[in-house]
């Protein structure tokens, strides 16, 4: 068996870190998204407030797979569109591209609750404090508000990295040969399905636990600071 399943080691390796990479590249976007939709939704501007609103009730109430599709063939549509415009063919979207783009927008709305729910509970003593010594509303929110956010956030966002780990899976249905998409062509290949995805299930596992330590340290870092 190990005879067997040894020379395709490096595709799934590949494949291992094409799931990482996806999801190492969308989080940051997707807090980036949060911290601004979660902004948003406090703002006194009722159309600000609305559109932030908006869009954390629409990217959680859909699907994770409808909004990797929607993205990826409206991005093709989209490029295709512009090319008769301009005269040009335009080669249709990376599905790398567009399963990162699909997954920071969508986990942006499950990020801008949690920052939205720590914000609504932070004292207004701080915000109080640094207009007292001059500060803008820009600079209290960045100096003050977004690192006590941070650091108050960071387990639900260490779990919502795993979350997006496994949902990452999806990508492969656009065509992005990631984790379980390797693991689906070894395993036609091999013709032993249960060996296979046992092989995956072990790498999702060690991925997960290495973003568990990882996670743990920033959490020990942030209590300490």
């Amino acid at each position: 068996m190990i005879d067997i399943l040894a020379p395709y080691m490096s595709f799934w390796l590949k494949g291992a870190a094409l799931t990482v990479i996806l999801s190492a590249i969308a989080f940051p976007i997707c807090i980036i998204i949060g911290l601004a939709v979660a902004f948003a939704s406090f703002s006194t501007t009722r159309s600000v407030a609305l559109m932030g609103a908006a869009y954390i009730n629409v990217f959680r109430g859909l699907p994770e797979v409808m909004v990797i599709f929607i993205i990826f063939y409206g991005s093709n549509i989209l490029l295709g569109s512009l090319g008769s415009l301009i005269g040009l063919r335009i080669g249709g979207a990376d599905p790398v591209v567009a399963a990162v783009a699909a997954l920071a927008i969508q986990f942006g709305s499950y990020a801008a609750v949690i920052f939205r729910d720590w914000i609504s509970v932070l004292p207004k003593g701080y915000a109080e404090a640094g207009s007292a010594i001059g500060m803008t509303r820009f600079q209290i929110r960045r100096r003050i508000v977004v690192p006590i956010v941070l650091k108050s956030a960071t387990p639900a966002l260490g779990n919502l990295f795993l979350v997006m780990l496994k949902i990452s899976a999806l990508a492969s249905l656009i065509g992005v040969q990631e984790l379980s998409r390797a693991t689906s062509i070894i395993s036609g290949s091999t013709r032993e399905p249960l060996t296979c995805y046992l092989v995956a299930a072990v790498m999702y596992l060690g991925i997960s636990a290495i973003a568990g330590v990882i996670q743990y340290r920033l959490e020990a870092t942030a209590n300490q600071g």
